[in-house]
């Protein structure tokens, strides 16, 4: 199953990171309380850990177990004994403090966007959005308490009635709320990721022979060594890509949103300010493994694909979902206001996300051009994504066979993902075989 339509990456140019903008987030850690942020995270992650073991695991004879350790920022999965039923998972503490991070001060760099910049006016000067009855000129969407997680909510309350008190303070309740929401959101979709690896269980997957060792956890990235410390972090190597992890990859990501989605319906917060939320916390995920990469779509010699491709196919899966839903519940008129909606939220949520990055981390030297991973979603890479999926699609197709088998969810949607895959490469085909 070789392709080489993708070429392979042999430079080792990275995205470029801004030095002053690293140490002004190392600077933040000064003021992170990490006691908090844990107790914070342990509301989310027992209560999805409960409902696992409930719906999955309990009625297998199993048990999945969490752990929230110290070490670089990190997650993964992996098996304590020879049980596949026993999963352990283990995010750590510093990926909970990023998505901390991220979740506080994104409220802040968007309201800087449209209140210092002509971003987003200029966004919905565009005549679709004119009359559109989701769209919102502020920075964040308006929330109401009940859409903040219920254990989570008192926290929240308290925290916004502070900065609604500090005639200092520039946030307000809202955006205390907003910050809580996608704190919430960014924690689930990790959760329901490495889940995703569980249920589909992979591990049978990555050695024919030997296919579980219990001594090993399947981390996100490798843990790193002084002396490899590139190599290990991910980034780019000398060895051949592995497709079939890169695809099993994806294929996890696909669980995630499915997952996330039920989630946020089972808690009765399916609405547009937590979809759009949604969006903009997959897209703030992705990027946070960017810094790892080149600035290409050309696949490197390692098991994660180009998170611009993930991000591509996972907004592409939850936006036919959605699309789906507001259909069926009748919450559009009809389909067309269904792929409108859709299209604005993931359009803005883009355009956010990637500014709040930039605006966190980038090294700008054309301030007026878009940022690097921006770049990599538009027209002009286009060709390079269609070619690194349509390279993935003969791994994916053949381990979703063996998955099929054996997935751990009986009602999973991980057909529809397939079928969403296939369909569009078959409009590729057709549309490169017209005149």
């Amino acid at each position: 199953m070789s392709d080489n339509s993708v070429p392979l990456s042999t430079s080792l140019e990275m995205n470029k990171l801004d030095d002053l903008k690293l140490l002004r987030l190392q600077e933040e850690l000064k003021y992170v309380n990490a006691e908090l942020v844990e107790q914070l995270a342990r509301v989310v992650l027992d209560g999805l850990v409960k409902w696992s073991n409930t719906h999955i695991f309990s009625k297998l004879g199993g048990e999945l177990t969490i752990e929230i350790p110290l070490g670089p920022p990190n997650a993964g999965v992996g098996y304590k004994s020879l049980e596949p039923l026993r999963p352990h998972m283990v995010i750590y503490l510093a990926m909970i403090t990023d998505i901390y991070r991220d979740a506080l001060a994104f409220p802040v760099v968007c309201r800087r966007l449209v209140d210092e910049t002509e971003t987003l006016e200029a966004f919905h000067q565009i005549p679709a959005w004119q009359g559109f009855p989701f769209a919102f000129k502020t920075a964040m969407p308006t929330l109401q308490a009940g859409h903040v997680h219920g254990d989570l909510s008192a926290f929240c309350e308290v925290m916004a009635e502070q900065h609604e008190r500090q005639t200092e303070s520039i946030l307000d309740t809202n955006d205390v709320r907003c910050r809580f929401v996608m704190f919430e959101l960014m924690l689930v979709w990790t959760f329901f990721h490495e889940l995703g690896h569980v249920v589909q269980q992979h591990y049978r997957l990555r050695n024919k022979t030997d296919y579980l060792d219990a001594a090993e956890t399947f981390l996100e990235f490798p843990e790193e060594t002084p002396s490899t410390d590139q190599a290990n972090a991910g980034s780019i190597g000398d060895a051949p890509p592995d497709l079939p992890a890169q695809a099993r990859e994806l294929m996890a990501d696909g669980e995630s949103i499915d997952l996330t989605l039920k989630y946020i319906h089972v808690t009765g917060r399916l609405c547009f300010p937590l979809l759009y939320l949604l969006y903009c916390s997959v897209g703030c995920m992705f990027q946070r493994f960017y810094q790892n990469y080149t600035e290409n779509l050309n696949i490197v010699g390692r098991w994660h694909p180009h998170p611009a491709l993930r991000e591509e196919v996972s907004e592409a899966f939850l936006s036919d979902t959605i699309r789906d839903h507001l259909v069926a519940t009748k919450k559009v008129p009809n389909d067309e206001a269904s792929v409108m909606t859709v299209l604005y939220a993931s359009i803005r949520a883009n355009l956010l996300t990637g500014l709040f990055r930039a605006h966190r981390i980038e090294q700008r030297d054309d301030g007026d051009g878009l940022p690097s991973y921006m770049r990599l979603l538009t027209e002009e890479h286009r060709p390079g994504m269609l070619s690194y999926q349509d390279t993935l699609m003969p791994y994916i197709e053949a381990q979703m066979d063996e998955v099929r088998q054996w997935h751990l969810l009986p009602e999973n949607r991980m057909d529809d993902w397939l079928e969403m895959l296939r369909r569009q490469q078959s409009q590729r085909i057709q549309s490169s075989a017209e005149p």
